[in-house]
């Protein structure tokens, strides 16, 4: 049961660290004129993120207590502990993980790219003038939904990307020939990708 436990929180993070990345999407759709409304809104996304953040945590926590009892009950006799003896193996185990982070920093590069974000960026990329594959970079298969990094305008598929990079929020360009690194935080939706490709042809 523990096991099952902690799978399930594992697939509850996975879903709270999607969430996030579905809050800088917003923002990077944001298209409200006011100034101040804007302000508001980004404060919004980043309280949002940062709830989401505090979630994941507390799922991490979470998580290593229920590994941590499976792998205790896993250990000991063969007899069923009875109710008593459950509860001692719970705090046991929630003192010793109190101290576990999640993926705090994950998070952390999410609500600094909100909050750097301009939506006047003077450093904003032409990215009509980039050619652009119909192949990932990394997996070679096909784009299927596509996100570009605003370093180098180079366009990946956000699955294949991701899972490349893992845990790490700051890889290189896996681009041939290009130097630049990418900020996963900072990856944007691409829909113009389409008309870009056809445009090429």
């Amino acid at each position: 049961m523990s096991t099952q436990l902690a799978t399930s929180m594992e697939i509850i993070r996975k879903s709270l660290r999607k969430a996030a990345e579905d809050v800088l999407h917003i923002n990077s759709k944001n298209a409200i004129s006011n100034e101040v409304d804007s302000e508001e809104f980004k404060e919004t996304l980043m309280k949002d993120a940062m709830k989401l953040m505090e979630l994941e945590t507390e799922g991490a926590q979470m998580q290593h207590i229920f590994e941590a009892l499976h792998n205790d009950l896993k250990d000991g006799s063969d007899e069923v502990p009875n109710e008593k003896a459950l509860e001692e193996l719970y705090e046991k185990a929630k003192k010793t993980h109190k101290n576990v982070k999640g993926e705090r920093q994950y998070f952390k590069d999410i609500i600094k790219s909100i909050r750097d974000e301009s939506k006047n960026d003077e450093n904003e990329m032409e990215v009509m003038q980039v050619q652009h594959s119909r192949k990932d970079p990394i997996s070679k298969k096909d784009i299927v939904n596509p996100v570009i990094s605003k370093n180098c305008g180079h366009v990946y598929d956000r699955d294949s990307i991701h899972e490349f990079a893992g845990k790490k929020r700051v890889i290189k360009c896996a681009m041939q020939g290009c130097s630049e690194t990418i900020n996963i935080g900072q990856l944007a939706d691409y829909p113009d990708y389409w008309t870009n490709i056809k445009q090429q042809q």
